[in-house]
């Protein structure tokens, strides 16, 4: 036993008898229920794409730790905890709900957001008088999706220039950032329990740590940047000893899932469900009046019986335990023995929904691991823990056995009835996309586990990886190069319709829109109901002149997803010049479902200078910039601003930045003339008013003579 084991043992029993020593003082007839202590804080870390086999008290001797081995070391540790899905969204999504993801219909990044019939982890801690908190370090988990739902505070602002950059997916922030926002939410003061749940994104693709992990870790960048996440998790745990809490607030620390680093062919995650991105940390760290003693369990768990176990702990009854389809763990960590038939789910339907190829299902118990595929998959964990051995060929009776067991769970939890003519689509296009085997899957399960004649996704790794490569080398900008993996890949395959979409997204980016239509028009075709397809399309089509159909595009996304933002924030631009007060509602509408979109915040500011609102547009050009939009444009529009509102000072300073970024920007040259002008600095007016109209001849007119 170690010298932490003992020394918790010793704590544990002294809080044992004290709570012996109060109930034996209780009047007769007065029962520990009426003296119930108060609820514990709860504070839920998840730390994206972590591999569990990448820490410490996992055991990996090469890499540091020590604030998540501290927190093993004062808690359950489960050796084999199994995310239901191995991507960020479905996975949290299912955590949150206690939900199966093929039930709550949250399986991949191309669907809906969570249905509002889904109560959430947050809800049933607010009802329960919990002040409820968020951070979360990626746009993947934007609020438009649905997960902040039951947070008093959900802290999803990212830098305006990352949305201008970079690919949404890869819009984040460093670990740093988040502990920052969190810890200034924890010390505003909170009267009653609070519940905070902190996401860092961190070990997520590209890896990037900061220094010194960079240079500490220079061949292993993934452990760097798990190295680095720990670290500033220690603040948090610091601060929560600092001010006295540690001890009584319940801490649950896990992944989403893990990430497969080059195994079975694949380099990230997402694509097969191998324990590689299955299995992930699960530590979770009992108040102190809690029994419960740290000790570490290996029996298979699910991510979904988190929240389930956080309401039994906290001592919560609540309307969101009828939806539960995982039991707590408490019991379980009790006694450390599992029931006999314990398992573990696990499925991803990104190699379906994205390529049409087969959907994958597991389930794995504390020996056997079983793949549901087109050529079944079943592994010996305690013998084969990297899964190389396909032992069905040879087992069939136990692939048999853990088959029935998965068609029974899947069949137990049906999804819900989804009207795909509500999302705007004919029965012609149904048919179409029933017939690639994209929505055949949503209907519930009776028969087989996937649909038949779709190809093994074990065969497709190879398109698949020229797919991420030609994704990574259009974010580089080498867009010949993405084009001729594409293009290799269409060959192989060419009903894939994100090709198509990737194609249209690399010409936008190129601003090539006439071809940017062609693409998004040819993915449509493929898959008609693929809403970011119409959005690049109607991007594409206000670009070429072709308003009215742009319109009619962008209006078709929002009946498939009236919570995509990004839709109503394009409409409005197609809107703006015909109709500012139609652009205006529209913005107003993409602000409601995110208001720290700074894209948007900027358009409005724009349109209200239009309308002579200039209060309004302060407000909103300020906020934009606050938000990280530091472009010449947003500068530029900030600084016309500031001169409505006579702050001269204020708007040739705005406009100077525009310019040290944008020396040949002409406009603003021309508008900080201007403010030269008024403020009586003819020399200074009469060289922007000079360099405005050499650099934009249009200009000349309205220079002419003003300072003769």
């Amino acid at each position: 036993m170690t010298a932490a084991e003992t020394r918790n043992n010793r704590m544990r029993s002294a809080r044992h008898l004290s709570i012996l020593a109060v109930a034996a003082l209780l009047a007769p007839g007065m029962s520990l229920a009426q003296t119930a202590p108060p609820a514990p804080n709860v504070l839920l870390i998840i730390v994206d794409t972590l591999r569990a086999d990448r820490l410490g008290c996992y055991g990996d001797k090469d890499i540091e730790t020590p604030t998540i081995d501290v927190l093993a070391d004062d808690g359950i540790l489960f050796e084999q905890a199994i995310a239901q899905v191995p991507l960020t969204w479905p996975s949290h999504a299912a955590i949150f709900t206690g939900t199966y993801p093929f039930h709550n219909g949250v399986q991949d990044f191309t669907g809906q957001p969570l249905s509002q019939e889904f109560r959430t982890l947050a809800e049933g801690l607010k009802a329960h008088g919990y002040s409820t908190g968020a951070v979360v370090s990626s746009f993947v988990l934007d609020r438009s999706w649905g997960l902040a739902r039951g947070f008093d505070f959900y802290h999803d602002a990212f830098s305006g220039m990352a949305f201008v950059h970079s690919d949404l997916a890869l819009v984040q922030r460093r670990a740093e950032q988040s502990v920052d926002q969190a810890l200034a939410w924890l010390e505003g003061g909170r009267q009653r329990p609070f519940f905070l749940f902190l996401h860092l994104f961190d070990p997520h693709s590209p890896y990037d740590p900061p220094e010194p992990f960079r240079s500490r870790y220079r061949q292993r960048p993934y452990d760097g940047e798990v190295a680095y996440a720990d670290q500033q998790l220690g603040r948090v745990l610091q601060w929560l000893k600092q001010k006295g809490l540690y001890d009584e607030t319940l801490i649950v620390f896990l992944s989403d899932h893990g990430e497969s680093l080059g195994e079975h062919g694949e380099s990230e995650h997402g694509f097969f469900v191998y324990n590689s991105t299955l299995r992930v940390p699960l530590i979770i760290k009992p108040p102190a009046r809690s029994p419960l003693r740290p000790r570490r369990i290996a029996a298979p768990v699910e991510t979904i019986s988190v929240a389930p176990t956080i309401l039994q702990l906290a001592g919560i009854q609540d309307s969101i335990q009828n939806q539960f389809q995982a039991r707590s763990l408490v019991a379980l960590m009790s006694h450390g023995q599992a029931r006999e038939d314990q398992a573990a789910y696990g499925e991803t339907f990104y190699p379906f929904s994205s390529f049409g190829w087969s959907p994958l299902r597991s389930l794995q118990t504390a020996r056997y691991h079983y793949i549901e595929a087109p050529e079944a998959e079943l592994y010996d964990l305690p013998a084969d823990l990297q899964e190389k051995n396909n032992l069905a060929p040879g087992k069939g009776d136990a692939a048999a056995a853990l088959r029935g067991q998965l068609l029974e769970l899947v069949g137990r939890y049906p999804p819900p009835a989804r009207d795909q003519r509500a999302a705007g689509l004919t029965p012609e296009e149904i048919e179409k996309l029933r017939s690639l085997g994209y929505v055949a899957y949503r209907a519930p399960t009776s028969g087989p586990l996937v649909p038949e004649k779709l190809l093994d996704p074990k065969h497709k790794v190879r398109e698949f990886n020229a797919i991420l490569k030609a994704t990574d080398a259009f974010q580089a900008g080498r867009f010949a190069a993405g084009r001729a993996l594409l293009q290799e890949a269409q060959r192989s395959d060419p009903d894939l319709y994100l090709i198509p979409f990737l194609l249209g997204e690399a010409a936008s980016r190129q601003e090539d829109w006439a071809s940017a239509v062609v693409e998004f028009e040819k993915a449509l075709k493929l898959n008609p109901s693929f809403d970011q397809a119409m959005l690049g399309l109607g991007r594409a089509l206000h670009l070429t002149g072709k308003s009215d159909a742009a319109k009619q595009w962008l209006r078709r996304a929002l009946a498939i997803n009236p919570q995509n933002f990004r839709a109503w924030f394009e409409l409005a631009r197609v809107q703006a010049r015909e109709s500012p007060t139609s652009a205006l509602g529209s913005l107003e509408k993409a602000l409601a479902i995110q208001p720290q979109f700074a894209p948007a915040l900027r358009e409005r500011g724009v349109l209200e200078i239009g309308l002579e609102q200039y209060a309004g547009a302060l407000r909103d050009l300020e906020r934009a910039v606050e938000l990280g939009l530091t472009d010449p444009v947003t500068y530029n529009f900030l600084g016309i601003a500031y001169s409505r509102a006579n702050r001269l000072e204020e708007a040739a300073a705005s406009y100077r930045r525009a310019l040290e970024q944008k020396p040949d920007y002409a406009d603003a040259h021309l508008n900080l003339g201007f403010v030269y002008e008024r403020q009586n600095k003819r020399d200074a007016a009469r060289q922007e008013y000079e360099t405005a109209c050499r650099l934009k001849r249009e200009l000349c007119q309205q220079v002419r003579g003003r300072l003769d």
